[in-house]
């Protein structure tokens, strides 16, 4: 099971965070204290990030991969006791029929620009009444956000709207 390498944490932090970028690209961002510490590691391709949490004792406590436009879990995470042991595997996975690949296409074939470093995109998936849901947003003329819902089961969008959103200047 990983360890937290609280000697290194506690050595290079600043304002209890230790961020630093490995020779791949990967930014890995580190915060916390004894209570519990906490780490995301973020590739400079892909749409995911690992995050973990550790133990005040720098055991692993949970660990999973969450999409970097949306913060939802994905896949399998695991959970484990303040001795490393795990106790818990869950995949998120589970409760949805469509792939984040398949709401690319449909956002595709809708013409909704998607990428990955406009800070206004966002995909977020959830369960509403025992159904699954994805929820895109993205802007496409300024002070607005465009907004879709799109049903799992289905693949059909159920809901279209936009908002007002007052950007920082």
């Amino acid at each position: 099971m990983e360890k937290f390498n609280i000697t290194e944490f506690e050595s290079h932090k600043q304002a209890g965070e230790y961020s630093r970028v490995l020779d791949d690209g990967t930014i890995v961002i580190q915060f916390g204290d004894t209570s519990g510490y906490f780490e995301k590691m973020i590739p400079p391709g892909g749409w995911f990030f690992t995050y973990k949490e550790f133990y005040g004792n720098g055991n692993l406590k949970l660990k999973g991969s969450a999409f970097k436009k949306g913060d939802f879990q994905s896949g399998t995470w695991i959970e484990a006791d303040e001795k490393g042991q795990l106790v818990k595997e869950i995949n998120y996975d589970t409760a949805y029929k469509a792939t984040l690949d398949d709401i690319f296409e449909i956002l595709k074939q809708e013409k909704i620009p998607f990428t990955i470093d406009n800070k206004f995109n966002a995909i977020k998936r959830y369960i509403e009444n025992s159904k699954s849901r994805w929820l895109v947003e993205w802007k496409m003329t300024e002070g607005r956000i465009e907004r879709i819902i799109i049903d799992d089961a289905s693949g059909k969008i159920i809901s279209r709207d936009n908002y007002r959103m007052e950007e920082d200047h």
